[in-house]
């Protein structure tokens, strides 16, 4: 945290009784006690009670320069009637070295406190020139209420807590609060010990034999690419860690950071969770999306933490229930699919994370509406004319520099029959459902039992059925397809054409004579059989079995490819990939020119339209 050079720093320690801390009968029966697990943290174990961070931290207080504040509360009874009041023996010998503040059960003692702090002269000093560091228990009650109460009535800029120097009963409220809240009200969260030391005037090296750290990241280049925002998001969700180790889960061209971070606590390993950091306006529309859609799909989207906060940029950790083995991405499992039974285990992956979709969201959420198609998905904006002739260009203009004679695209032409088939303002009767909105391959997680989550709901809302479905077709021929050269665009176009004129494409073994090479190279094979599996699954949900509504959302994306340039660092597609989805957008506004549903402007076609 940033603070000011300081004149004064004062140490307020607040729960430190017998009823919370005592490990002894009757003590732990106290419904304050904040239990063995907590008690071992902060004091010490067995013969060593009284040796952990707690203890040794005030100590050090007590001998050096920074004032010590103890609050006491009054005795009470247990359950079983015994008194259970007074300091915990290794704190009630430093009462004397400091001032101590008697509170009534449950109630912070404002006026005692002010008044202790103005005999230590606090008061006489600026209050962002004071550092006050809170301590003791509980940390989501008792210390968030005193600490909030420096910070945010009093005015003092500078106070601090330590996750080794508070505890709780309750170990996801502890966390939550060091994670979200104190952060959120301007109360700094200090991860290292030494550096809380360091804060309140003590010397660093006292406190090096705890070894209590932040995480230790890695490997350096996911350190590296976090920056300090990032870093500090990664050090709070992954507080209760020793070590992390973080892995991409998406190319990160939109600007947010997603990673499967692997964790232990010393040596021992524990479940992976699922980080991503974004911009706070993206973040809030996930976070919104994701409580859209936790109810229908329960345990196949994770489970999110509390968000975290810093500059402008939000945090938060997901947790995948009962995960099995090694989690990778569909995307990472597609493009492992390099034999026969590597492709069976994608294909029943996919196979999978359709049923779940269509039977937890889509079929539970459709509802039969007008749907004016070319609005629905965007493409009656003047720009998308603009910016396919830009793109298109550059496509063209890479075929051009290597040299490989595959078929050409006339530009001109396309960009006029794009502008006059999205001018249609027509609707049509189709279907609209809860989508996912952006519904690439990276954003279903898979584990070793071929369980399934559904993550990134940014842009998830109503729209019609087919936009999920077309955004994986158009992810499986385009983006993730990467084994091909430019010596394949002519078979990859051949195959784009069957794929567009057919709305549930033949197995393998049953396509035309000229595209009998998709049979025996896996890599078009990938693509035919999972298109034909995405189209069975969106046309088993529809109540016709017109295509027009999915090929204009196949052209929506197919679009939008056209701008995932590698080579201008937006995106991963490389020129073959970008002239796949070219050829793509040229054999779309050829049909649906000649679609029925244009034959009103059909009428109007400019001179240069090619005959059919």
């Amino acid at each position: 945290m940033n603070v000011r050079p300081f004149e004064k720093a004062v140490v307020i320690a607040d729960g430190l009784t017998k009823s919370v801390l005592s490990p002894d009968h009757p003590y732990r029966a106290s419904h304050d006690n904040v239990g063995d697990r907590e008690i071992e943290r902060l004091f010490g174990r067995g013969r060593g009670f009284g040796e952990g961070p707690l203890p040794v931290f005030l100590q050090a207080v007590a001998e050096g320069d920074p004032e010590l504040v103890l609050l006491s509360p009054a005795a009470h009874n247990t359950n079983a009637g015994e008194d259970t009041g007074g300091f915990l023996e290794p704190i009630d010998e430093l009462a004397g070295r400091a001032a101590v503040v008697p509170a009534d059960e449950g109630v912070i003692p404002a006026d005692g406190l002010i008044a202790a702090l103005d005999d230590l002269g606090v008061s006489a000093t600026r209050r962002d020139e004071v550092r006050l560091l809170v301590v003791g228990c509980h940390t989501d009650r008792r210390i968030l209420g005193l600490a909030s109460l420096l910070r945010n009535v009093w005015g003092f800029s500078s106070v601090a807590v330590s996750p080794h120097l508070v505890g709780s009963s309750t170990q996801e409220a502890h966390f939550a609060t060091l994670r979200h809240t104190f952060p959120a009200a301007g109360i700094g969260v200090l991860l290292d010990l030494e550096e809380a030391a360091e804060f309140v005037g003590l010397s660093r090296g006292q406190f090096s034999g705890f070894e209590r750290k932040p995480v230790s990241i890695e490997p350096p280049e996911a350190l590296d690419a976090l920056g300090d925002t990032g870093r500090d998001i990664i050090e709070l969700l992954c507080m209760n860690w020793t070590r992390t180790r973080l892995r991409p889960l998406a190319g990160g061209f939109s600007g947010s950071l997603l990673f499967l971070a692997d964790g232990w606590k010393g040596g021992a390993r524990t479940e992976p969770l699922v980080v991503k950091i974004d911009a706070f306006a993206q973040m809030r529309r996930e976070l919104n999306g994701y409580h859209q859609v936790k109810d229908f799909f329960g345990k196949h989207v994770p489970t999110f933490g509390y968000p975290i906060t810093r500059d402008e940029s939000i945090g938060v950790g997901m947790e995948l229930a009962a995960m099995e083995g090694r989690p990778q991405t569909l995307q990472d499992s597609f493009e492992e699919a390099e034999g026969e039974e590597r492709l069976e285990h994608f294909l029943r992956r996919l196979d999978k994370s359709l049923a779940l979709l269509s039977e937890k969201l889509y079929a539970n959420t459709s509802d039969p509406s007008w749907v004016v198609p070319y609005r629905a998905f965007g493409l009656h904006a003047e720009q998308q004319a603009v910016w396919m002739r830009q793109n298109a260009d550059l496509v063209l203009s890479y075929l051009e520099e290597s040299g490989v004679d595959a078929p050409r695209v006339d530009v001109g032409q396309v960009e006029k029959l794009l502008r006059l088939i999205s001018a249609n303002e027509d609707g049509v009767d189709s279907e609209m459902c809860l989508v996912h909105g952006d519904l690439n391959f990276a954003n279903v997680i898979c584990d070793d039992g071929d369980n399934i989550w559904f993550i990134d709901w940014t842009h998830s809302g109503l729209a019609p059925l087919e936009l999920d479905f077309a955004k994986f077709e158009s992810d499986a021929k385009f983006v993730m397809s990467k084994e091909f050269e430019l010596d394949d665009l002519p078979r990859l176009q051949r195959l784009e054409e069957y794929l567009l004129s057919h709305p549930i494409p033949a197995a393998a073994a049953n396509l035309p004579d000229d595209l009998k090479f998709v049979k025996w190279d896996l890599r078009f094979r990938k693509i035919l059989d999972a298109v034909r599996r995405i189209r069975e699954s969106c046309f088993g949900l529809k109540r016709t079995d017109d295509w027009l509504v999915y090929r204009i959302a196949l052209l929506r994306y197919a679009l939008h490819t056209l701008s995932f340039d590698k080579r201008r660092d937006r995106g991963e597609c490389e020129p073959q990939q970008l002239m796949h989805a070219l050829y793509s957008v040229q054999s779309l506004v050829f049909d649906l020119v000649a679609d029925d549903f244009h034959l009103k402007i059909r009428a109007e076609r400019p001179p240069s339209y090619p005959p059919r």
